[in-house]
């Protein structure tokens, strides 16, 4: 592949895609590629471009590892040609590199590509922003573009022109790497793992981990893009959360309990508090309860939840602190102490939360209480079903309810299921054996 890519350098304006499974190689690709470039100019001269979504710490990642590549091959330098490495820069010889941030914020006026165009994680980087800002540094050098990265949605900058290059690549007769250079360049986890056997182990372990069918394994790994906005969980993700096993009105002995708790917002009489309880036993959640409020004076209502919680012996509550929660997390915690973690819903904590909640469905380590008919369970069940979900930037997953509707007992199961995974295993007592008992 580098062979190929270093070959079609000469392809004037000609931008090339380079697709890659998570952590196998593709940045060492990229620090290949531009070494020998700076290899291959440094008597003529000329500056290579690197960019990647954030300067700290994306792109300063990527000069320290070409400065590193570098470093290894010094004993290849001409006589009398040095090797200079400053912020955002390597010189060697006449030739340059610089590594800027593709983020709308940096301000990257006045450079200009004359040798290559490189862009680091490009599903990450805004299109439009790149196509203004980064494009024109080639525009009057016809230096190529090469785009690095995984796949996402399939509406990325890298994935937009994945689509080009494969097109491209299918008009032309004969075979890639033998009749031609191609311009888009694929490498699977499969051809990874032939040659590095502990990466396929470990991509096998991320599969059983998150299933075959979650977003990231898809992307990270299998290189599909994510289905855009649709149902959060398809059918066969409910019929698998649905368990078989029996609901609980008290706790059993022996057993073990965590807790979600989703509050209500403020102002919508429809929205409800939830608490769901769950058995944690073997890294399975399974709910074992689900408790609502609707109306009531959070007084009331906070007094009822810490009274439930204390009834259910529960280990580990993770509770809602996002807006009114905050000041009722605060309330529940004087009662429950450590045992609570109170939970601020962002980006970044939502989509979090949804990963795990698909992974759990994936891989049967979240399971409901059969039906028992109870308003509970069809308020859930008709949540799950209509919950929404849609990707964002940088791998983001966002989740919600439709119009006029609620997920009050999704962001409980979330809740409670990020509280199961917090309980460590029961501690065994050691000692010394009593005198009789030694042999």
């Amino acid at each position: 592949m580098l062979r190929s890519l270093l070959g079609g350098l000469g392809e004037r304006g000609a931008t090339f895609t380079v697709l890659f499974p998570r952590q196998s190689g593709k940045n060492e690709v990229a620090a290949a590629l531009v070494v020998a470039t700076l290899l291959g100019n440094a008597a003529r001269g000329g500056t290579v471009i690197v960019c990647a979504p954030t300067y700290y710490p994306q792109a300063a990642i990527s000069l320290e590892r070409t400065r590193r590549a570098l470093t290894r091959l010094a004993h290849l330098l001409p006589e009398g040609v040095a090797m200079e490495t400053r912020e955002a820069l390597i010189r060697v010889g006449r030739a340059s590199a610089v590594f800027l941030s593709a983020s709308p914020e940096a301000n990257v006026a006045g450079h200009t590509a004359s040798l290559l165009l490189v862009a680091d994680e490009a599903q990450d980087v805004d299109a439009d922003w790149f196509d203004r800002q980064f494009r024109p540094m080639a525009a009057s050098t016809g230096a190529p573009t090469v785009l690095f990265g995984t796949a996402w949605d399939g509406h990325t900058l890298l994935e937009r022109e994945c689509a080009r290059n494969r097109e491209l690549d299918a008009a032309r007769a004969g075979d890639p790497y033998t009749d031609f250079r191609p311009r888009h360049h694929q490498v699977s986890w499969r051809e990874v793992a032939a040659s590095v056997p502990a990466y396929g182990a470990y991509v096998r372990g991320e599969r059983a981990r998150l299933g075959p069918n979650h977003p990231l394994f898809l992307t990270q790994y299998e290189l599909t893009p994510a289905r855009g906005a649709g149902s959060l969980f398809s059918e066969a993700q409910i019929e698998a959360i649905r368990g078989g096993h029996p609901g609980l009105s008290a706790p059993s002995p022996g057993e073990r309990y965590v807790a979600g708790l989703d509050f209500a917002g403020e102002g919508d009489r429809a929205d409800a508090t939830v608490l769901t309880i769950a058995r944690a036993a073997g890294g399975v959640c399974q709910v074992v309860a689900l408790r609502s409020w609707h109306s009531a004076p959070f007084g009331k209502m906070a007094d009822e939840v810490a009274a439930e919680v204390k009834r259910w012996r529960a280990e580990r509550v993770c509770a809602d602190a996002t807006g009114m929660g905050a000041p009722l997390c605060a309330g529940l915690a004087a009662g429950l102490g450590p045992r609570l973690e109170a939970v601020t819903f962002s980006a970044a904590t939502k989509s979090a939360l949804g990963y795990d909640l698909l992974a759990a469905a994936n891989t049967g380590r979240l399971t409901l209480f059969a039906d028992d008919g109870s308003a509970d369970f069809a308020q859930c069940l008709a949540e799950l079903r209509a919950c929404r979900s849609a990707t964002g930037d940088a791998g983001s997953l966002r989740w919600f309810a439709p119009p006029g509707q609620h997920d009050d007992y999704v962001a409980s199961l979330a809740l409670c299921l990020r509280a199961a995974s917090g309980v460590r295993p029961p501690r065994v007592a050691t000692g010394r054996r009593p005198k009789w008992e030694r042999p």
